[in-house]
């Protein structure tokens, strides 16, 4: 097993994986401020030019993943288990893809209004992406940092229990008050992609908080 006072071929292992991690992380920050800016304007233009914008964060995070892979091959030592690093680059990497995802989904189905319910849970997938930045900032020293991570681990934990209960009200809401059977299916759907996002960056959480049980 890998632990956190080894050395890499390179040098501290703290030159190498975290700081990829973290733009990771910032990249779904950036990708998240653009989709909340998508759902606040009803001009077709500015969301198509939004979506690209985030398609070109996505983008950076396949190039972040593919540095990722090209570094886990070149490092002979690890500060985790090869797995877990796996599963956080990866993590990281599905979170992004699902806030494209959103906008994606949202220009293609173009529902006449965006409920703010809708925008509540993008709202969380900002704050999502914000605690990201800092349990990544955190993550290089795990054994000093444990207690503050596993209290934003939880904070992401209580972020996608909130969402939970918005969208089930919300399909609730929209089977009880939308008349338009069209409008009903796309609004659905949107919320369905939205609220999956979130549940991606609890599946992030899930990998740090076993990372920890594992360190300690």
């Amino acid at each position: 097993m890998a632990l956190n006072n080894l050395f890499t071929r390179g040098g501290s292992r703290k030159k190498h994986f975290f700081p990829t991690y973290a733009k990771q992380a910032e990249t779904a920050q950036v990708a998240a401020k653009y989709l909340k800016e998508l759902v606040q304007t009803n001009n077709p233009e500015e969301r198509k030019l939004l979506t690209r914008m985030i398609k070109k964060q996505e983008s950076t995070g396949d190039e972040l993943l593919r540095e990722f892979y090209v570094e886990l091959n070149e490092v002979f030592i690890t500060p985790f288990d090869r797995e877990d690093m796996n599963a956080l680059a990866m993590g990281l990497d599905n979170f992004l893809d699902f806030i494209n995802h959103s906008a994606k989904t949202i220009l293609m189905y173009n529902p006449k209004k965006i409920d703010k319910q809708i925008k509540e849970i993008i709202d969380s997938i900002y704050e999502d992406a914000t605690v990201m930045i800092q349990i990544f900032d955190l993550l290089d020293n795990l054994g000093k940092n444990h207690q503050q991570i596993r209290e934003l681990c939880q904070k992401v934990t209580l972020i996608e229990h909130s969402v939970d209960d918005i969208y089930g009200d919300y399909i609730s809401y929209l089977f009880a008050n939308e008349h338009d059977d069209i409008e009903l299916l796309k609004n659905k759907e949107v919320a369905q992609v939205v609220e999956d996002t979130t549940d991606r960056a609890k599946d992030v959480t899930t990998t740090v908080k076993s990372l920890i049980i594992k360190e300690s």
